[in-house]
C-alpha cells in the first residue's frame, strides 16, 4: 500500500510526462528541484541546470510536430518512482517520428524531481 507522501511522489511524475505534449521546456524546468541531475540516456552526459536543460530540448521540442509520452506502468517505493514508457515524439515529416521504449528512474524530493535518470529497452 502506498503512503499520501509516495502516491504525491508519483503523482509529481505522471504530471511532469504528461507535460511534455506541451513541448515548452521552460514549463517542464518548473519540475525540477535545484540542483538537479538528469541523464539523457545511459552513459549520456548529466544535465544540472534549468538553462542546460532548456539549451538542449527547448529547440529541440519546438521543431517537432507533437510530444505524447505513454505510461505503461509506474510503481513508487518511498522517494523514487520508476515508469516504463513509450516517448513518441512526431516530426512536421513523419519519416523523422521516435518511439523509445523507456524505463525511468526519478527521486522526488519536496515535491520536485531531484534526479532523473532514463534507459532504454
Amino acid at each position: 500500500m502506498s503512503t499520501e507522501l509516495e502516491l504525491a511522489n508519483e503523482d509529481v511524475v505522471k504530471r511532469f510526462c504528461a507535460d511534455w505534449s506541451k513541448r515548452d521546456a521552460e514549463l517542464l524546468t518548473t519540475y525540477f528541484a535545484q540542483p538537479f541531475e538528469y541523464m539523457v540516456y545511459e552513459g549520456g552526459p548529466v544535465i544540472t541546470t534549468n538553462e542546460a536543460f532548456v539549451k538542449m530540448m527547448g529547440a529541440f521540442l519546438k521543431n517537432l510536430k507533437s510530444v505524447d509520452w505513454v505510461t505503461k506502468r509506474s510503481h513508487v517505493m518511498g522517494s523514487m518512482v520508476i515508469n516504463e514508457r513509450i516517448d513518441h515524439f512526431y516530426a512536421h515529416d513523419s519519416k523523422q517520428d521516435n518511439a523509445p521504449h523507456i524505463l525511468g528512474m526519478f527521486i522526488v524530493r519536496n515535491g520536485k524531481i531531484a534526479v532523473w535518470r532514463d534507459y532504454t529497452f
